[in-house]
């Protein structure tokens, strides 16, 4: 068997043993250093792996910097963002989040050119501010995600010595009120009927009515893995994207019929609920952040539903169902995997329902 890359064998007359040897470039740049492996060549080869995948992701993103220049696009900047090492250590759903918000601003025209061909040298202040205030006149909470992600890329173009400006730092946002948008059941059924009506939509259709019983955000259904549920027991457990929480959720027995009739035809590769894409090995590609935005908004205008409804607001209804069916608090947190009460609070929507639950509770309905 051959050595791993920089590895060397050290041989003695009673053993053997393992050191990495990288060169000095990366060893002066901090990325890894030299170091002992011990003489189990197992655990030597497999630290040796993980040493080379971080050297191998340096030089990615050193050969990527090398195409930022004073003329550098902002679709230059992108495309070396994605390939710096901070990118890459981004949980799947952030990352794919972070694609969908620096692609709703890319077609704006900055000094009149789309943002994506703009040069970085070119853009100030003030046209930032305004690609911001079109897209904050539709969604300020959008609006404010994007600036946060053109702001850290251009933050990373600084660091690397390509600008000296970031244009974006001096937007000035809007407050971003909290949604307390939440469905209906009945919007909830018009939108699955119409969903599970068309085989092109019938994924998406399993994601919302997955999203909605367990009270789980989208990014999490979107990426949801067989691996993840147990057909068995018909229970979901997994892990949380965004803070690391375990869950264990059950399923009505309508859901687990679905997943059931799901397995037959999507057993075969990994995602429960995957789109059409197929990748390179011959299964089928979750849904993208922005695919599945664009498919749900197809579906709710086929369903006539008001177009304030998202799919983001569906863990919100969850949890302000279960509120009103007077859920204690600490069962909502086992199934939505907040950590304390106070987290719970952005989900919470005061209603007519609540408020007669309170009110019989203390005798005065």
């Amino acid at each position: 068997m051959s050595l791993p890359k920089y590895v060397m064998r050290l041989d003695f007359k009673t053993y053997t043993t393992y050191r990495y040897n990288p060169p000095q470039d990366a060893v002066d740049a901090g990325v890894v250093k030299r170091e002992a492996l011990g003489r189990d060549w197992r655990k030597a080869y497999a630290r040796a792996k993980e040493l080379n995948l971080v050297l191998d992701e340096w030089r990615a993103e050193r050969k990527a910097l090398k195409s930022l220049t004073e003329n550098a696009s902002v679709m230059d900047l992108i495309k070396s963002y994605k390939e710096s090492i901070s990118y890459k250590k981004l949980v799947p759903t952030t990352r794919d989040s972070y694609d969908y918000y620096i692609t709703v601003w890319l077609f704006n025209r900055v000094g009149g050119v789309p943002m994506q061909w703009a040069k970085i040298a070119n853009i100030n202040t003030p046209m930032c501010q305004k690609v911001y205030e079109e897209h904050a006149a539709k969604s300020v909470s959008l609006a404010n995600h994007c600036l946060s992600v053109y702001r850290l890329m251009f933050n990373y173009a600084i660091r690397h010595g390509f600008t000296q400006h970031n244009p974006f730092s001096k937007v000035l946002k809007r407050s971003d009120k909290p949604r307390k948008v939440v469905w209906t059941r009945e919007d909830i059924k018009a939108f699955l009927d119409v969903a599970y009506g068309s085989f092109k939509w019938r994924n998406l259709g399993l994601i919302v009515q997955m999203a909605h019983e367990w009270g789980q955000r989208m990014g999490d259904m979107r990426l949801l893995k067989w691996s993840d549920y147990n057909l068995d027991t018909g229970v979901l457990s997994m892990e949380q994207s965004k803070r690391r929480a375990r869950i264990s959720v059950p399923s009505s027995q309508g859901l687990q019929e679905m997943l059931r009739q799901q397995h037959e035809e999507y057993g075969w590769q990994q995602y429960i609920a995957p789109s059409n894409m197929a990748d390179r090995m011959g299964g089928l590609l979750p849904y993208s952040q922005t695919n599945l935005a664009r498919v749900a908004d197809q579906v709710r205008k086929e369903a006539g539903l008001p177009s304030e409804l998202r799919l983001m607001d569906l863990r919100r209804t969850a949890v302000t169902e279960m509120i009103e069916a007077e859920v204690p608090l600490p069962n909502i947190m086992a199934m939505t995997g907040h950590a304390t009460p106070q987290s719970v609070a952005p989900y919470l929507k005061h209603t007519l329902k609540g408020a007669t639950v309170a009110a019989r509770m203390r005798g005065f309905v």
